[in-house]
């Protein structure tokens, strides 16, 4: 049986009228609809990149750090046969020669450096007697007065009398030292630092612990350009009293700047506070034989001859180096990764003391308005 409904041309009629408004409702939820999609396939898209980004960062990264760790063992198998004299250094030694490292889609160098061709802050730590009056060499030790000197060599940029110097040596004293009692006119301990705007209190552990604690010293927290200046001459090994590797400092400036090495200048006779000038320094490198000085007696006999039977304090020099640098670079795609590890030498090779990685800091370009303007550190 069929059951007939009636049929009412009105509303047959309204049904007809609204259809095309409705369509274009369905049409609004449709592109609604395609564009949530659209938007969460993006979405997901580029976490899914990023992710992948991350992963492959990880990964190369720690490619990087097992070639840069490689790096080590290598000098570590290699060292005994590229150090021809055992009993001294010299640059022209094989293993200051720097050594290609690759790998599938991996390249990279390594190069090992004396470590104690740059003057250690942590043989800076004898103590001054305080009977002895400022201005008297035999008041420091050696390494004291070739820091002494060494703060007096940049007159150009950041100038510093002998007095001054003297006072800054004996608040580095007095950071390393642990007691609280301050040295000569100088000094500062923890009255001194507490009474700043932000204070803090002195390391007072006998030795520094990075470069950076230098920034905290007084006489150096109001100079951050003469930090600046003094980093490619300093460094900080794990032990005092290592001395000076005389035949591994190069002859030039570091980072392109003109004149001798500093820290040439800052060798001189034991009575003396000055560092040498420019001439005297280059007077006394062509002295130096073609492979170094043998030990540190041909070391004084070459300074007597030279500067008019002046001594040198031997104390203060060495010929043969404990301590090497091992920097080491590698370049993957666009990513670069750098490690510097501290090695020390043992009897018959070397073992890894510290490593760190490092990264390079972005170059400042200044116009000429503002070199001539600014008194900064260019970097």
């Amino acid at each position: 049986m069929f059951a007939y409904l009636p049929f009412h041309k009105s509303a047959a009629t309204s049904v007809l009228r609204n259809s095309p408004r409705q369509q274009g409702m369905v049409l609004i939820l449709v592109l609604l609809i395609v564009a949530l999609v659209v938007g969460l396939s993006v979405k997901y898209a580029s976490q899914f990149q990023l992710g992948l980004a991350r992963a492959e960062s990880r990964w190369s990264s720690t490619q990087a750090k097992s070639l840069l760790i490689a790096a080590e063992e290598v000098a570590i198998l290699l060292f005994p046969l590229a150090d021809i004299d055992s009993s001294m250094d010299y640059p022209d030694e094989p293993w200051n020669n720097p050594v290609p490292l690759t790998d599938e889609g991996v390249e990279g160098v390594a190069m090992l450096l004396d470590a104690q061709a740059q003057l250690n802050l942590n043989d800076l730590g004898k103590k001054i007697d305080p009977a002895s009056l400022p201005g008297a060499p035999e008041r420091y030790s050696e390494s004291q007065r070739q820091f002494i000197r060494l703060l007096q060599t940049f007159q150009q940029e950041i100038p510093v009398s002998q007095g001054e110097a003297e006072s800054m040596l004996e608040a580095v004293v007095d950071w390393m030292d642990n007691d609280d009692e301050e040295t000569g006119s100088g000094g500062a301990e923890s009255n001194y630092y507490q009474s700043m705007p932000e204070p803090y209190l002195p390391a007072n552990t006998l030795a520094f612990r990075s470069l950076d604690e230098l920034r905290l010293v007084r006489g150096f927290s109001e100079r951050p350009v003469l930090v600046e200046l003094l980093q490619p001459y300093i460094t900080v090994l794990p032990k005092p009293n290592t001395g000076l590797s005389v035949n591994d400092i190069p002859p030039q400036n570091p980072l392109g700047l003109p004149g001798v090495n500093r820290l040439r200048l800052c060798i001189n006779s034991k009575n003396q506070l000055l560092p040498l000038s420019d001439q005297q320094a280059q007077t006394f490198l062509l002295s130096r034989p073609e492979t170094g000085y043998a030990n540190e007696n041909e070391l004084n006999d070459a300074w007597r001859k030279t500067m008019g039977g002046e001594e040198l304090d031997l104390s203060g020099y060495k010929v043969k180096t404990e301590f090497f640098w091992l920097e080491s670079t590698v370049q993957m795609g666009e990513q670069r990764r750098q490690m510097r590890s501290l090695m020390q030498r043992n009897e018959k090779s070397l073992s890894v003391v510290q490593r760190r990685m490092m990264y390079e800091l972005p170059r400042v370009n200044r116009g000429k308005k503002d070199n001539e303007n600014s008194s900064e550190l260019r970097l």
